[in-house]
């Protein structure tokens, strides 16, 4: 339209006269007979040099095209208009109705912490690496693992896509429950949203994850607090919050505790001993060698104290052992040992005035001594060290129940602050450092040396709250927390997310175990009766497992690897 009412400079006056002619008929007939009635009072030459039949036509033609130009500009606006004004409108719609609203998600990237197996795995660290602010920490991988699996079997798309992409494809261990461990699972309903949760779901969490499925009013949390902290032997109370209880329509709860006693303790207590027991304490001295080793028993609570961190008086717990592998007879030679001694005996009767017997009698007496104490062990207790120049273990075995053989593991830096070991620490680098831990027994030392282990460790008690939201969500797990974006439709059609998470754990670090009772320690050796006493020096190798810095602890499964708890313990103050 705008190529044939446009005129063009280049063209000539009759073809622009013609299309003029050709576009507005009705105009060149009304000039025409304007033009005849003026005619005759035309006087001057110069008017008929003036081309009128074509100038006048032209004049009129440009006030047409003028017109014609405006209502293709109206024309066009208008339908701008009306595209713009659908267009703002379902903008606008887009806004009021987000779920509605179709966009393309770049694809889910594969996580660094995807789970792999049962063992210790960089998403056990993940949470102690987040919340790395040189405080006491403690929290459990184990009950997060299930929780978000529970959580994950009511998801589909993007949503279950996040998730998935963390916790892979992991089958945790299923733990039988007694009175020294308990493991449970639910889902807190609204009477109100009842009908609203699929069957499919509640079944499978019933048959996959034993999980009880209990109905409440929400009217306040006590249904769900009374069910943790009875599945936590009490340990864990006040979970959830009232206005939180109220916001919600259902909970998905994971509670696992333990109460566990180590093999043995770690200190002996001068208490009663136990049948058959002829010692409380750990006491060696190994006879004519420079060397000997003595951990009192506690008297009642009365534990003997350290200094911890900068902070002083910290109650704690003594541990001792020692192997002797040195064979001194076959490494200084039976016959020098007789002579040296000999003389030394002699020299000493003299002096003395005092006899033990003639002297080949008294020598052969010590050569029998001085040879009983290669071989010889004792330990104050059952328990795992290791250390080099960079860090320092102390492990310990719980009892085992059910089957199941829990183990507590220390690991304290020595040349850098743990805010810093953990920083950069990963899980492979974590199990190559606890695999070089030896269990305190004979066979694990070396010969030629009198190895002599050593240590203080602190008691300690604590809780701690993980942000666990915040987390999660920078572990790639997002789209659940977004009312927006999060599917669930597997576990109900209503639109719903998840708009609150908590994680809280509690650890008490006792002479009897982790939340135990009593047990038992033993160890001895013998003495001389003659006053007498020539003593060896005798080469020593200690292993110092004292942990008087910050350092950070895991409890494991000892058959499957799989991590119960993690913590650090930067002041143990809160201990009894």
């Amino acid at each position: 339209m705008t190529k044939e009412t446009k005129p063009k400079k280049k063209k000539t006056e009759e073809k622009e006269t013609k299309e003029t002619e050709k576009e507005i008929k009705p105009e060149k007939e009304e000039v025409v007979v304007e033009e005849t009635k003026e005619e005759p009072v035309v006087e001057t030459p110069k008017v008929e040099q003036i081309p009128t039949p074509v100038t006048q036509p032209k004049k009129k033609s440009n006030k047409g095209v003028i017109i014609a130009i405006v209502c293709s500009v109206i024309l066009t606006v208008v339908i701008l208009g009306v595209i713009a004004a659908l267009l703002i409108k379902g903008l606008t719609g887009s806004r009021k109705t987000p779920p509605t609203k179709i966009e393309v998600d770049p694809p889910v990237p594969e996580s660094a912490y995807r789970i792999s197996g049962n063992g210790l795995e960089d998403f056990d660290l993940y949470f102690l690496q987040l919340e790395n602010k040189q405080d006491n920490v403690i929290y459990s991988p184990l009950s997060i693992k299930y929780a978000l699996a529970m959580l994950n079997e009511g998801t589909d798309g993007r949503t279950h896509e996040q998730i998935a992409n963390v916790i892979g494809d992991y089958k945790a261990k299923k733990y039988n429950n007694n009175e020294h461990m308990s493991f449970a699972n639910a889902m807190f309903i609204r009477n109100t949203f009842k009908d609203s949760i699929k069957n499919e779901y509640t079944n499978t969490l019933s048959s996959n994850y034993g999980a009880e499925v209990i109905y409440d009013d929400f009217q306040n949390a006590s249904t769900m607090n009374n069910w943790v902290s009875n599945k936590t032997f009490k340990l864990i109370n006040g979970l959830l919050s009232d206005d939180v209880v109220k916001d919600g329509n259902f909970f998905i709860v994971n509670a696992l505790a333990i109460d566990m006693n180590w093999t043995s303790r770690i200190q002996s207590a001068s208490a009663p001993l136990p049948e058959g027991m002829t010692q409380r304490h750990y006491y060696v001295n190994y006879e004519h060698e420079d060397y000997s080793e003595y951990i009192a028993p506690i008297e009642g609570d009365k534990y003997p104290s350290m200094s911890f961190n900068g902070i002083d008086d910290i109650k704690a717990v003594r541990v001792g052992a020692s192997f002797n592998r040195y064979d001194i007879i076959s490494d200084l030679g039976e016959e020098n040992i007789r002579k040296t001694v000999a003389e030394k005996y002699e020299s000493w009767k003299k002096e003395t005035g005092i006899d033990c017997g003639p002297v080949d009698e008294y020598v052969n007496r010590y050569i029998e001594a001085l040879g009983a104490n290669y071989k010889q062990k004792a330990s104050s207790t059952d328990f795992y060290a290791y250390e080099d120049d960079d860090v320092r273990i102390f492990a310990k075995d719980l009892q085992t129940y059910e089957g199941t053989t829990l183990q507590y593991v220390g690991v304290m830096p020595k040349q850098v602050t743990l805010a810093s070991y953990v920083k950069d620490l990963t899980a492979d680098e974590l199990k190559n450092t606890i695999d070089n831990m030896k269990e305190v027994k004979y066979e694990n030392y070396k010969e030629g040396v009198v190895t002599k282990v050593v240590g203080s460790i602190p008691l300690f008690k604590y809780d701690y709250k993980l942000d666990l939201t915040r987390d999660l969500q920078s572990l790639g797990i997002e789209d659940v927390f977004d009312v927006n974006k999060a599917d669930m439709s597997k576990m109900t059609q209503e639109k719903q997310y998840i708009y609150d998470t908590t994680h809280k754990a509690t650890i008490e670090f006792s002479n009897d175990g982790i939340k135990a009772a009593a047990a038992t320690s033993f160890g001895g050796a013998g003495a001389s009766s003659c006053p007498f006493e020539y003593n060896y020096e005798v080469p020593v190798e200690v292993i110092d497992v004292t942990f008087d810095n910050p350092y950070l602890y895991i409890i494991r499964d000892k058959d499957s690897g799989e991590v119960w708890f993690v913590g650090t313990v930067y002041n143990p103050t809160s201990n009894k």
